[in-house]
């Protein structure tokens, strides 16, 4: 029973999360239906904003072995291949999260440091790396920026120390690199 009511506690702390963090972005009124499901749990969430779809289900799709969610999906009431999927450090706070359609990444990718942090933004399309991609050090200095197309290094390559000093660059075509110059180690 105290497991049960964890899991339920930590689905209302994730749903409020969501309609704290989208309120700024909207004024329409947001609502939570929680049920008092176990790990298949799917509870209805009407929100607007940024990637989260406007009438969506929240499911829990993976849990640790605590009973905590690992994983959670908020899929799209009216297409449900259209899914925004949440993933979480043991502790409850967020790991991973970004857009999958048809079970493949799309769009803004963003992954957090367990402190909250940015640790990561990339950008998909059907699966594959498409566009930007940052890393950055803990304390939010870019680590590294690099560029895509189709799951393959295109572009410039940029390498940065924790204090934002460049160590190198590299630069590619269409996977293969045309010149490089300083180094690519941190």
């Amino acid at each position: 029973m105290f497991m049960k009511n964890v899991k339920i506690i930590l689905v209302i702390t994730c749903a409020m999360s969501l309609l704290t963090a989208f309120s700024c972005n909207n004024n329409k009124s947001q609502t939570v239906d929680v049920e008092n499901n176990a790990k298949d749990a799917i509870t209805p969430l009407v929100m607007q904003g940024d990637s989260i779809p406007e009438t969506a289900e929240i499911k829990i799709i993976d849990t640790f072995d605590t009973g905590e969610p690992m994983k959670i999906h908020f899929i799209n009431s009216h297409n449900s291949d259209s899914v925004y999927e949440k993933q979480y450090y043991r502790t409850g706070k967020l790991f991973i999260e970004g857009a999958l359609i048809s079970n493949l990444r799309t769009g803004k990718w963003v992954a957090y440091y367990e402190n909250g942090k940015i640790w990561s933004v990339g950008y998909f399309e059907k699966g594959l790396k498409h566009g930007s991609s940052n890393v950055y050090y803990d304390n939010g200095q870019v680590r590294y920026t690099k560029n895509y197309s189709n799951d393959v290094a295109e572009g410039l390559w940029s390498f940065y120390d924790d204090k934002g000093n460049l160590l190198g660059e590299v630069m590619y075509e269409k996977g293969q690199i045309l010149w490089q110059k300083g180094t690519t180690e941190q």
